[in-house]
């Protein structure tokens, strides 16, 4: 039962998409013609995708369960007047990133290649490459490219 589930999941993702993605678990997705999705991406359980604006997903990206990337959210000036207007920023995930379970993107965010945004993050600004970012609103934890550049030195010291 569990492997027709999955499968299920599988060809919904292949229907919005048109493209092969790994899925482990059902998900949203709101406005499925503005989101486009790279090669070999990951979407768990829960995760909620809601494209007003446009959400563009490169290849290699991990959505983890429960996160949501929404690229919409109401004027609150407005809002206060009585009015219900909405304020839309597209949405980029770039190659290799990491999107922690429960993780929220907000519109007009970056999320740079091979970042990684904490379970829980509220993500409000843009990530720079190879970044770990996390809390509320996320903030920057460590950088990735010391920590590469440091290991391949090692390597090349040590053969």
């Amino acid at each position: 039962m569990a492997r027709l589930a999955r499968w299920l999941y599988q060809a919904k993702a292949f229907f919005l998409f048109r493209r092969r993605v790994h899925v482990f678990g059902n998900f949203t997705a709101i406005n499925h013609r503005r989101i486009s999705i790279g090669q070999n991406c990951a979407i768990n359980h829960g995760v909620f995708l809601n494209a007003r604006s446009g959400i563009e997903i490169g290849d290699q990206v991990i959505l983890s369960a429960r996160c949501m990337v929404i690229d919409a959210k109401l004027d609150a000036e407005q809002f206060i007047r009585g009015h219900r207007t909405y304020l839309e920023a597209p949405i980029k995930i770039e190659t290799g990133a990491w999107i922690g379970a429960g993780a929220i993107i907000l519109g007009g965010v970056t999320v740079g290649e091979g970042s990684i945004v904490g379970a829980g993050s509220v993500v409000t600004r843009d990530v720079p490459h190879r970044t770990i970012v996390a809390g509320n609103p996320a903030r920057i934890i460590k950088s990735r490219i010391s920590a590469a550049t440091d290991d391949a030195a090692a390597a090349a010291a040590n053969p």
